[in-house]
């Protein structure tokens, strides 16, 4: 995807797009390529791969979720700011904290907050560390390709809001994995609501993940994370 799709694709998917995105977007697109040549932050070093995989799939999932002013965002696992940057990007009103446990990520995105000139809490901890000042904080949590969705939910639903919701992008196994996540729902009380799909620019069909948390979250979860993957 050349820069001009990309423009073309965004203002198709997203209405009232900030005014400064796409100048945004190419001083992170530049940060991200002169950082990566000091740490490896993604295999996508290609122009157009890092205006197609990279930043345009990184936001499509969201096309249908309204980010109202100051709704709080959780992106767990960021690794290089995607997606939670390029939303912040796109919607410079919300607010947005980061859980990344890689030291060297979480300097790479302090260093692209500041160069951005943005505001973002960066928690350098795993996302099992919760705290209690941080259960049921966050309007939306999400996360891109950091664990099969039974266990990115079990992370993910202690730091979401009772109502509030988690999104999750998955690829072609997402019918397996659905099916596998109903025992951790029923447990944390939540529930699938819809699941979108989209086509990447190599024309893969991808899917979505709409969950709403219903009640509160027993303060048990998550439990660690050695636990939640050998189950």
């Amino acid at each position: 995807m050349d820069v001009n799709t990309f423009r073309d694709k965004i203002k198709l998917n997203f209405k009232d797009v900030d005014a400064n995105f796409f100048s945004q977007i190419e001083k992170y697109k530049l940060f991200l390529q002169d950082y990566n040549k000091k740490i490896n932050l993604t295999r996508l070093a290609d122009e157009e791969k890092i205006y197609g995989q990279y930043f345009f799939e990184s936001v499509i999932p969201y096309r249908k979720f309204i980010f109202e002013p100051n709704i709080s965002i959780l992106d767990i696992g960021s690794g290089s700011g995607i997606p939670g940057i390029a939303l912040l990007l796109l919607f410079p009103k919300i607010k947005l904290t980061i859980i990344e446990s890689n030291n060297k990520k979480c300097s790479f995105l302090a260093a692209l907050a500041k160069h951005l000139g943005i505001d973002v809490e960066i928690l350098c901890k795993r996302a099992e560390d919760i705290t209690a000042s941080e259960r049921e904080k966050f309007d939306l949590v999400t996360s891109r390709a950091v664990a099969p969705l039974k266990n990115i939910l079990e992370l993910s639903i202690p730091y979401t809001k009772i109502n509030g919701w988690i999104i999750e992008p998955k690829s072609s196994n997402c019918t397996s994995e659905t099916q596998c996540a109903q025992k951790i729902l029923k447990l944390l009380k939540s529930s699938i609501t819809s699941i979108d799909t989209f086509t990447s620019d190599e024309g893969y069909i991808h899917n979505v993940v709409y969950v709403k948390k219903h009640e509160k979250t027993d303060t048990k979860y998550p439990r660690s994370w050695k636990v939640i993957i050998n189950e």
